[in-house]
């Protein structure tokens, strides 16, 4: 007995339409694949801050002497350094030593910071010179990062909140 094969293989119509189905798919999910780049490289920009901060506490207790971070709103960025100068003073000054300069570019924007005059120092016991706050934002405000320094304990602390947009509010 002779068994018949009902199948007939893809029509061209099949493949267009199939075709047409999968654009419509890749050009809905092309934006927010996008935005969660971009949401990704800010995180990043955020965790990379919360690391340096931590490793100036941390080359201050290693090496009994007060390192420290400036936050620049010029330059959009900041600078690790060791406090040579009048380290009493708790201040970014020029004949400090740079260990580190950081420029975000486009991908995070120094948005605030709580530290007088935008600077935390670290102590040989670890202690912070201020407790305060650094908030970073990405390049639409539909996000916000915000760095807690804790001054008894140079705790560092990393919360990520909404932006401006991304809350309904508008600037």
């Amino acid at each position: 007995m002779m068994l018949r094969s009902n199948s007939r293989g893809t029509t061209l119509l099949e493949l267009v339409i199939a075709a047409v189905v999968l654009g419509v798919i890749v050009a809905m999910a092309a934006p927010q694949f996008g935005d969660t780049l971009q949401r990704l490289k800010f995180k990043g920009k955020s965790r990379d801050v919360v690391s340096d901060i931590r490793l100036a506490r941390s080359d201050a207790v290693s090496q009994r002497t007060q390192f420290g971070v400036h936050f620049d709103y010029e330059g959009n960025g900041y600078v690790l350094f060791k406090d040579l100068v009048n380290p009493g003073l708790y201040l970014y000054e020029v004949g400090d030593s740079v260990i580190k300069t950081i420029a975000w570019g486009r991908d995070a924007l120094l948005y605030y910071t709580s530290f007088d005059p935008s600077t935390v120092i670290f102590k040989p016991d670890g202690s912070a010179s201020v407790s305060g706050d650094v908030i970073l934002s990405d390049a639409n405000d539909d996000h916000r990062a915000k760095v807690n320094v804790l001054a008894a304990t140079g705790r560092v602390k990393l919360t990520y909140e909404p932006g401006q947009h991304e809350s309904g509010q508008t600037n």
